[in-house]
């Protein structure tokens, strides 16, 4: 069950083949309302969101959930940059290989590579979405303070969103724990559920995460789970989902494209339902 504390936008949940006519509209304006209404740090008007796909470790779901929520903006035929910041994994750029690469480093050499992100947003008038590393905690924060990017891309009515995806265990929880508690609501969260983990009691009866979240009105969401056999063809043959509806191969026919029909109807509900994503 999805569950989320902000105001639904409207939208529709078709998929790739549903959207083959095109019935978006292409607007790059975000209606900021619904965080107004939840959170009073963010009292002005916002064109543009730069989403983040982070979990802070590895073999979470990043690159899963950022494939996922990069395909809502192509079906959705909302303006888009793709930005693969996993140096080390590059799963997302291996797969729709027209986005960009940027880098997070705590050397402050390196650090500034992280600033092609918000460049490219202001450049272009996008929204973003952003595949990070694993342990890029620190790397980020050191970004935001270097750079002031949260004046930055306020004075641009720009806005930081991070899609935080857990797997139930411990160690994945105090991530975004401390996550929540350092950005608090200066930079808006999702928790995503990653159900390919079926184990979620250490997260329900989590007393200080739960109130924490309560306490952020932070929204919580489930990425559904595909087939491991499908799910693993989809990496294997680096197929893009809307590639995933056409292919046909051993062992993936017709069946196999409807269960990732299937996954992004379910994944696109979720993600609309947090408010954060376009107006369609």
């Amino acid at each position: 069950m999805t569950v989320t504390t902000r105001k639904r936008t409207k939208s529709s949940t078709d998929t790739s083949a549903d959207n083959a006519n095109g019935n978006s509209e292409g607007n790059d304006s975000v209606n900021s309302t619904v965080n107004a209404e939840v959170n009073p740090s963010v009292n002005r008007r916002v064109n543009h969101r730069i989403h983040f796909a982070d979990g802070n470790k590895g073999g979470v779901g990043k690159s899963v959930l950022c494939r996922t929520l990069y395909q809502w903006f192509l079906d959705r035929q909302q303006p888009v940059i793709g930005v693969e910041a996993d140096v080390n994994s590059p799963d997302f750029k291996g797969i729709y290989s027209d986005v960009m690469v940027a880098q997070f480093s705590e050397d402050e050499t390196m650090g500034a590579r992280a600033n092609a992100i918000v460049n490219a947003v202001v450049d272009a008038q996008k929204s973003a979405v952003v595949n990070l590393p694993a342990t890029v905690y620190e790397a980020f924060r050191l970004w935001l303070r270097d750079y002031d990017i949260l004046t930055l891309v306020a004075d641009n009515h720009i806005e930081l969103v991070k899609w935080f995806v857990v797997t139930g265990e411990f160690d994945s929880l105090k991530s975004l724990e401390i996550s929540l508690s350092s950005f608090d609501r200066r930079i808006p969260h999702m928790v995503v559920k990653n159900l390919k983990y079926g184990d979620w009691t250490f997260f329900e009866e989590s007393d200080a995460l739960q109130a924490l979240i309560r306490e952020t009105q932070t929204p919580v969401i489930e990425l559904p789970k595909l087939p491991v056999r499908v799910a693993s063809t989809v990496l294997q043959q680096r197929l893009t989902y809307a590639d995933s509806l056409r292919h046909r191969g051993k062992g993936f026919g017709v069946v196999e494209q409807a269960a990732v029909k299937s996954y992004l109807r379910s994944a696109y509900a979720a993600f609309e339902s947090t408010g954060y994503l376009p107006s369609i």
